[in-house]
C-alpha cells in the first residue's frame, strides 16, 4: 500500500457515515449474519450494498465481517448471503473460519480475504500460510509486541492490519470460551458476554492475595497516538479501530484525531512529535473504559495494562460531544460534478454530467415550443443543480437553450436523477459472480444421527468399544496413563521435556513405560503436545524440541498441534509421523474438515457444540473429549504478576530463564466462590484459565459408544495422579459396558455444551 490505511469500525450505517466523514480510507461493518458483534446495529443487506456504493465514490473501501465459525446447517447460507455484496463491490471480507476461507477463495477469487484476529496468527509461521492460501492480509493477536510483527512484515509480502485504539481482549482472541461456558454465548459466535469484565479474586495456594471487588481481567483501553510514528515506519498496513458496538460520537472523534496525525506524520515528517493536550483529552475521555494505555507494543504483560477498579464506561462530556457533532459529524463528502444541459424545441432534453474523468450523457423527454410561460433559465439551472439526497455536488453548469420552449419540472427532475444514478453507478462499478465458474454448492446441513436420544442413557448397552485417549500437563499423570491397558493413545504436554529437566528420571521413566507398553501392545501410541500459542520467540523452543526428538524421540508416535503455527512447523522438519489437532483448531463444519484432512490424522472435535452437531462432524478421525477442565481462556497476561507475585527479575517470555511453574498454585475465584484454576506458564509466559469443575460425560457413555466414535478423550490438568488413575480406571469401566461396578471419582462435574451447544 502507497500510504498506511486508517480503518473505522461502524455499527450501523450512522456510523458508517461518520466514519467516512471523519477521514477514515476504509470502514469495517457487519451484515445480518456471521459477524462478531451480533449484538451491535448492523446492517441490512440493503444498507451493506449502499455503504459499498457510496464508498466507492470518493474511493473509500469497504471490510464486512464473516469472522465467527460456523455450523454445517450456516454454511449452505454462505455463498447466497454473500453474492449480493460480491455484485456490489465490497472490498474484502474478514473471515475466523478455515471453512468459511476455503467456500469464499474458491466462490469469490476476485475478493480480498483478511485473516481476522480470532485467528490467533502469532508468528510468520501462520502468517505465510495465509498468504500461501490467499489471504491479502492478516490481523495479527493484538498480544503481538511492535518488533514482533515488523519481524513478520519483513519476512511475509503481505498486508498487515493492526489495532491502534479501543478495548483490549485479556485473552488472545478466538481462545476464549469463558462467556460461552459461563453463560453459553459465544465470543467464536459474535455473542461475548463480557465476562473478563466481572469481578474476580486471585488466591495462591488457598490464601487470598487479591481480595475485595477487583477486576484482574479487564485491560484498560488501547491508545496508541503518543507512538503512531513508529507504527507507521514498522511498515504497518493498516490502522485499525476497534469499536463497532460504540456510538457515533466515538467513531467520528476517535477516527478524525487519528486522520490528522496520520496525514501530519505522512506529509510532515516532524523531528518531535506533539498531540495537542485538546486531542490527548478526547481520546482519554471519549467512551473509554476507565484509563487508556498502549497496549502490547513495548511490553508482554503487567499490572499497569489492568483496570482493577471497577471498568465501567467513562462518561464524556457534553462539550467534547458537541464539539464532535458540529466540526465533525456537520462536515459532509460530496463528488464535485461539471452538468451541461441542452433544451431544444423538437429534440430530446439532453444533459451531460461528468465527474473523475467519467462522463455520462441521457436524453429525457422531447422540448417542446411554450404555448403560455416559456422556460427561463434560472428556473431550469435552479431545477438542475437539485442534488440533495445523493453524494453529488455540482461545482461547474452550462446551459444551451433555446428560447420560448418548455418542458415539464418533473421531466427535469427525471433527466437529472437519470444521469446521476448513471454517474453513481458508473464511478461505483460492481463484478458479476458467474456460478459456472465455482462448483456447485453443497450440502453442509449433516445429518442427524439415528441413534441421538432425548434422555442421556447412563449405562447403555455398548455396540462398540472406542479406544481411549488421554493427555496429560506432566510426567507424573502420564506415568500412570501409559500402563493402562485400556488407553490406546497417551498425549504428554512438550513443555513436561524442560519441566523435568531438574527430574532426570522423569521422562526416561516416560520413554522406558512407553516402550514397555508397545512391546504388549502395538497399537498403543505416545504423543507429544504442543503448547497452545507459539510466537516467533518460541522458535528457540521449537529448537530444543526438534533436537530432542532427533536424538530421543524415537519412541513418540506423533504430535498434537493447537493452532495453525503448530502445524506449520512440523511441516517445516518434515515431520512424518501422526499428527494430531487439538480442540482449539476449530472443526466446526465440514468445509473445515476438508480444510484440514490432508494435514491430520486425529482431531479433537469443538468443545461449544452440542451432540447433534459433534455427531454430524466426518467420523473417521475424530476424538470427542467426555472428561477434562475446560481451557477457558489462554491469555499473555499473568494473574501472578497482576497480584504482585511474580518472582522472575528477568523477562520471562525468553526460553533461558529457569524452569516454568507446573504446578496449579493460582486460582481465579468469582463472584459465587467457585475456584478456576490457574496454570502460571513461565516459558511461554502465559496463562491458561480452567473451568472451576471438570466437564465428564459419563451419563451419556452408551449414546456415545453408539455413535461409534472412533477415541473418547480423557484430558487432566491439575488432578493428581492417584485422582487419574481413578478416574481412568471409571471411564475405561464405562467404555466396556462396566459402568456400575465402579464408583464416579468426583462430586462436581458440567455436561458443558454437550446438551445445547453455545449460541
Amino acid at each position: 500500500m502507497e500510504k498506511v490505511e486508517l480503518l473505522a469500525p461502524a455499527g450501523d450505517y450512522e456510523c458508517f457515515l461518520a466514519a467516512l466523514h471523519a477521514g477514515a480510507d476504509a470502514v469495517y461493518i457487519g451484515g445480518q449474519k456471521f459477524g462478531a458483534r451480533a449484538f451491535a446495529g448492523n446492517f441490512s443487506d440493503e444498507e451493506v450494498c449502499r455503504a459499498i456504493s457510496y464508498a466507492k465514490l470518493f474511493g473509500k473501501r469497504v471490510y464486512l465481517t464473516v469472522n465467527t465459525l460456523l455450523k454445517d446447517t450456516e454454511m449452505r447460507e454462505l455463498v447466497s448471503y454473500l453474492i449480493p455484496f460480491y455484485e456490489a463491490g465490497l472490498d474484502g471480507i474478514i473471515v475466523q473460519d478455515m471453512g468459511v476461507f476455503s467456500v469464499c477463495r474458491e466462490h469469490f477469487p476476485e475478493m480480498e480475504l483478511h485473516a481476522s484476529t480470532q485467528m490467533t496468527i502469532t508468528d510468520t509461521r501462520g502468517a505465510a500460510r495465509l498468504k500461501e492460501l490467499g489471504a491479502s492480509r492478516f490481523v495479527p493477536a493484538r498480544e503481538l509486541s511492535l518488533e514482533e510483527i515488523r519481524e513478520i512484515k519483513q519476512k511475509v509480502p503481505m498486508e498487515v492490519e493492526a489495532f491502534i485504539h479501543g478495548a483490549l481482549c485479556y485473552c488472545y482472541s478466538g481462545q476464549c470460551l469463558f462467556s460461552s461456558m459461563l453463560g453459553g454465548r459465544s465470543g467464536n459466535r459474535g455473542r461475548c458476554a463480557q465476562t473478563c469484565r466481572l469481578p474476580y479474586q486471585v488466591e495462591e495456594n488457598g490464601r487470598k492475595v487479591l481480595s475485595g471487588e477487583k477486576y484482574p481481567l479487564s485491560l484498560k483501553d488501547l491508545c496508541t497516538i503518543e507512538f503512531l510514528p513508529a507504527l507507521i515506519e514498522a511498515g504497518i498496513d493498516s490502522f485499525k479501530i476497534e469499536g463497532r458496538m460504540k456510538k457515533t460520537e466515538y467513531v467520528a472523534g476517535v477516527t478524525a484525531v487519528y486522520r490528522k496525525y496520520i496525514d501530519k506524520y505522512q506529509k510532515e515528517k516532524p523531528e518531535k512529535w506533539v498531540i495537542s493536550r485538546e486531542d490527548q483529552e478526547l481520546l482519554r475521555h471519549l467512551y473509554i473504559r476507565t484509563e487508556v494505555q498502549d497496549g502490547y507494543y513495548y511490553r508482554h504483560n503487567g499490572k499497569e495494562m489492568v483496570t482493577l477498579d471497577k471498568p465501567g464506561y467513562a462518561g464524556c462530556s457534553e462539550e467534547v460531544l458537541e464539539r464532535i457533532r458540529t466540526q465533525i459529524m456537520g462536515s459532509k463528502l460530496y463528488v464535485p460534478v461539471s452538468m451541461k444541459a441542452v433544451l431544444k424545441a423538437g429534440e430530446p432534453a439532453e444533459l451531460s454530467v461528468c465527474a473523475n474523468g467519467i462522463s455520462v450523457k441521457e436524453k429525457g423527454m422531447e422540448v417542446a415550443r411554450a404555448q403560455k410561460k416559456p422556460l427561463e433559465e434560472e428556473g431550469v439551472r435552479k431545477q438542475f443543480l437539485k442534488t440533495g439526497g445523493t453524494a453529488f455536488q455540482v461545482e461547474n453548469f452550462t446551459i444551451d437553450m433555446e428560447d420560448d420552449i418548455f418542458l415539464p419540472v418533473g421531466a427535469m427532475n427525471e433527466l437529472r436523477r437519470k444521469a446521476l444514478e448513471e454517474l453513481e453507478h458508473r464511478l461505483a462499478p460492481g463484478r458479476s459472480y458467474r456460478s459456472s465458474e465455482t462448483k456447485e454448492e453443497e450440502d453442509f446441513s449433516g445429518k442427524e444421527s439415528r441413534h441421538l436420544t432425548q434422555e442421556p442413557e447412563t449405562f447403555g448397552k455398548i455396540v462398540s468399544v472406542p479406544a481411549l485417549h488421554a493427555r496429560a500437563t506432566d510426567c507424573g499423570q502420564a506415568a500412570v496413563l501409559i500402563p493402562d491397558e485400556r488407553m490406546k493413545r497417551v498425549y504428554l504436554s512438550s513443555d513436561s521435556l524442560f519441566l523435568e529437566r531438574e527430574q532426570k528420571s522423569g521422562i526416561a521413566n516416560i520413554k522406558e513405560l512407553a516402550v514397555k507398553r508397545k512391546e504388549k501392545d502395538s497399537q498403543f501410541e505416545f504423543f507429544l503436545s504442543l503448547p497452545p500459542v507459539l510466537r516467533n520467540y518460541s522458535d528457540r523452543y521449537l529448537a530444543m524440541l526438534q533436537e530432542w526428538l532427533l536424538k530421543e524421540g524415537d519412541f513418540v508416535d506423533g504430535i498434537q498441534a493447537a493452532s495453525l503455527s503448530g502445524r506449520e512447523w512440523l511441516k517445516e522438519i518434515g515431520w512424518k509421523k501422526k499428527t494430531a489437532l487439538d480442540a482449539r483448531i476449530y472443526v466446526w463444519n465440514q468445509e473445515t474438515f476438508r480444510f484440514w484432512n490432508p494435514d491430520m490424522d486425529t482431531y479433537t472435535a469443538p468443545l461449544e457444540l452440542n451432540r447433534k452437531a459433534i455427531y454430524s462432524l466426518p467420523s473417521e478421525k475424530k476424538e470427542v473429549m467426555i472428561y477434562g477442565r475446560i481451557p477457558m481462556m489462554t491469555a499473555a497476561g499473568c494473574l501472578r504478576k497482576t497480584a504482585g507475585l511474580c518472582q522472575k527479575k528477568q523477562d520471562c517470555s525468553t526460553l533461558a530463564q529457569g524452569i516454568p511453574r507446573k504446578n496449579f498454585e493460582i486460582s481465579l475465584v468469582d463472584r459465587y466462590q467457585a475456584k478456576l484454576p490457574v496454570l502460571t506458564n513461565c516459558l511461554h509466559c502465559m496463562n491458561i484459565i480452567y473451568n472451576a469443575v471438570p466437564l465428564s460425560l459419563h451419563n451419556f457413555m452408551g449414546e456415545l459408544t453408539k455413535q461409534k466414535i472412533p477415541a473418547l478423550l480423557l484430558d487432566f490438568t491439575d488432578e493428581t495422579p492417584e485422582l487419574v488413575k481413578e478416574i481412568s480406571e471409571y471411564f475405561g469401566a464405562l467404555s466396556e459396558g462396566r459402568g456400575q461396578e465402579k464408583e464416579i471419582p468426583f462430586t462436581e462435574f458440567t455436561t458443558g455444551h454437550f446438551k445445547k451447544g453455545a449460541e
